[in-house]
């Protein structure tokens, strides 16, 4: 797989990546990488990084590390956990890590830091192979 086009293609068209300013940085065979600089805009009213900021970065790098492997693959389920409020946060990292890759079911464990590495969340994400081609997609 060219990982340089792939990263370019999901960055062009993750129309709502775009819109909150989130960027896949990148891709392995077995995981994603993704940052996200934080403004007024992704703070909620407690001043904090707003927790939909955090998923979505989550779902964006797992999703994408999944996607990865050439076959169509969505959310099937997620097990996540806020552990820090993202008070005082300049960037998001987002990581992902394959745990299983199999023919139907892939699994990843994702991490999101802040820009001192500290750990603002983390948790596991499944996604399900589905048959239908990516141009298919939302047809």
């Amino acid at each position: 797989m060219d990982y340089a086009e792939y990263i370019r293609e999901r960055n062009e068209k993750n129309n709502f990546a775009r819109l909150i300013d989130l960027k896949l940085d990148e891709v392995t065979e077995h995981g994603a990488i993704a940052s996200m600089p934080i403004t007024t805009k992704h703070l909620n009213p407690f001043g904090a990084v707003h927790g939909g900021c955090l998923y979505t970065i989550a779902d964006v790098v797992a999703g994408s590390a999944a996607n990865a492997h050439g076959k169509p693959a969505v959310t099937l389920d997620s097990d996540f956990h806020f552990l820090r409020a993202g008070i005082g946060t300049t960037k998001l990292v987002g990581m992902s890590k394959e745990l299983k890759c199999g023919k139907k079911v892939l699994v990843y464990y994702v991490e999101i830091a802040d820009q001192n590495e500290k750990v603002l969340a983390e948790g596991t994400f499944t996604y399900m192979v589905i048959d239908k081609k990516q141009d298919e997609l939302g047809k």
